[in-house]
């Protein structure tokens, strides 16, 4: 037995280039931490989540911009991100009232509260007394909530099979918009606009197909390379969001990176390295995304 599941572990190993520190399979997924001297590498399903090396390169752009544009802090709405990296950027302000977090897997935000490797660069968020807990399923959360948010932050992974691919889906973003209050925003990660560039595009079509005005973003990760969001907003259009953001004060948020003169680095692209024309709205019933994602250009990364 002991032999069979060395065998295992060095099987997992194999596919990791620095240690396995901690691994486990949920019910609904598959979470590895390795290390590398001080810092840690998160996994779900082996594909990278984030780095503590440089997290901040990912999570910085994705709290900081949007709540520039966003002008009330009182409830924040957090779908995934049970790492809790997310929570920590948002504690940054002091007039951010409560934050609900909801991540299916139980087994992630335990990883997020009471793993050393992240809890040393989450600064335990996920214990502070604003923040709750629900580990649910996102799609039914929206669903079955009372409740209104001025901000919706979505941190899942890239929709590569069909039970993700629900989480950014016209019905999704439309009971999105419906909680939002009148001047709340949303942002979604939304993959790599390089690597997988039909599909970074279909998510901003499909935000904009509920009403949504909306702002990708993007940025260079050291250990992801780089990589995307979309912000949609029910009350700025593109060019207001971008000066609102241009115009904000970062200076107090004691950031690693992110400050006004990143704001021009971020909201600026090329043409896209595909045609994008005949992009189609990814919706239940016809699950596009997910397709893209497949056909993306990932023998570039």
């Amino acid at each position: 037995y002991f032999f069979s599941e060395n065998i295992v572990l060095f099987g997992e190993q194999s596919r990791y280039k620095d240690k396995i520190v901690y691994t486990e399979q949920t019910p609904f997924q598959k979470l590895t931490v390795t290390q590398w001297k001080d810092h840690y590498w998160l996994f779900i399903n082996g594909n990278q989540q984030l780095s503590t090396f440089d997290e901040w390169l990912y999570h910085e752009p994705m709290v900081h911009p949007v709540m520039a544009i966003t002008p009330e802090h009182n409830d924040i709405l957090i779908i995934g991100g049970g790492d809790g990296f997310n929570v920590k950027e948002l504690l940054k302000y002091p007039n951010v009232k409560n934050i609900t977090l909801v991540d299916l897997d139980p087994a992630m935000t335990r990883l997020g509260k009471t793993f050393e490797g992240l809890v040393k660069y989450n600064d335990s968020a996920l214990y502070n007394p604003k923040v709750t807990i629900l580990n649910q399923d996102g799609f039914l959360f929206l669903e079955q909530t009372q409740s209104f948010y001025d901000l919706i932050i979505v941190d899942l992974p890239d929709a590569k099979n069909v039970a993700l691919n629900k989480l950014y889906t016209r019905e999704f973003y439309q009971m999105a918009f419906w909680l939002l209050r009148p001047n709340g925003n949303i942002i979604t990660q939304s993959g790599s606009p390089y690597y997988a560039t039909k599909a970074f595009y279909c998510i901003e079509k499909t935000m904009q197909d509920v009403g949504f005005a909306t702002l990708p973003l993007h940025n260079q990760v050291l250990t992801l390379g780089e990589w995307g969001w979309t912000i949609g907003s029910k009350n700025f259009n593109k060019d207001q969001m971008v000066q609102h953001m241009k115009h904000a004060d970062y200076s107090s948020l004691n950031n690693k990176w992110l400050n006004t003169e990143s704001i021009d680095l971020i909201t600026s692209f090329g043409q896209p390295l595909t045609d994008t024309s005949g992009i189609a709205i990814n919706t239940i019933n016809n699950p596009v995304l997910y397709r893209y994602y497949l056909d993306g250009n990932w023998d570039l990364y």
